[in-house]
């Protein structure tokens, strides 16, 4: 097996059927919307490697980013457990949990979502699945770009993607109001909650440390 094959092997995130349009599209808004509430830089943890893309596009934009994650074949800056962060308090200005935290029980939801509070000194973002089955009806105006609204019904298949999801947002037990409630007791206030213009399949929550 040559180098290239060796590492494609080592992070799965990094293959072709694994980034899709949708994908690229999330990795982008993750990163746009730090942009918005730290429109001057600042030091940001992502906990979870994924691809990369999104720690890529922000240190493009000038952010000085760590990352965490429970595996070291990804390389990331710290090898640690969301649930559990080996940081001290109010170490990065924000803390991004995009697509993680649905690999957890949600009996673990809370601790997880403290632990990204106590490292956290301004806002945190969390990103969690909730696929939909439906159309998006967008004006695309140059510029700003797309924008628009959904209509879909929520994607009730059990799917697998790189590992067990134990919970996704919309499936039954899993409302907004129930995720909106462990966050809020946690310290944070939610100041944003969107859905990609261009995606049907993650749930955005942007909260306000207080």
């Amino acid at each position: 097996m040559n180098r290239r094959a060796t590492e494609r092997a080592a992070n799965p995130y990094s293959c072709p059927g694994y980034m899709s349009l949708v994908r690229l599209v999330s990795h982008w808004q993750q990163a746009n919307e730090i942009a918005r509430v730290l429109p001057r830089g600042g030091d940001v943890l992502e906990v979870g490697v994924g691809s990369g893309h999104t720690s890529w596009l922000l240190s493009k934009w000038g952010y000085d980013v760590t990352t965490v994650d429970l595996d070291p074949c990804l390389e990331p800056t710290v090898v640690g457990d969301v649930t559990l962060l080996p940081f001290g308090a109010g170490c990065f200005d924000l803390v991004l949990a995009a697509q993680i935290l649905e690999h957890i029980p949600f009996a673990d939801f809370p601790r997880a979502v403290s632990e990204l509070r106590r490292v956290a000194r301004k806002y945190v973002i969390i990103t969690v699945p909730a696929p939909l089955v439906g159309i998006s009806l967008l004006v695309n105006v140059p510029g700003p770009g797309p924008g628009g609204f959904h209509l879909g019904f929520p994607y009730w298949r059990t799917r697998r993607s790189r590992g067990e999801h134990y919970w996704e947002l919309g499936k039954r037990g899993y409302s907004k109001r129930r995720v909106r409630q462990a966050i809020s007791g946690q310290g944070l206030k939610i100041v944003r909650e969107l859905r990609p213009p261009l995606s049907l399949f993650s749930y955005f929550f942007v909260a306000h440390v207080v």
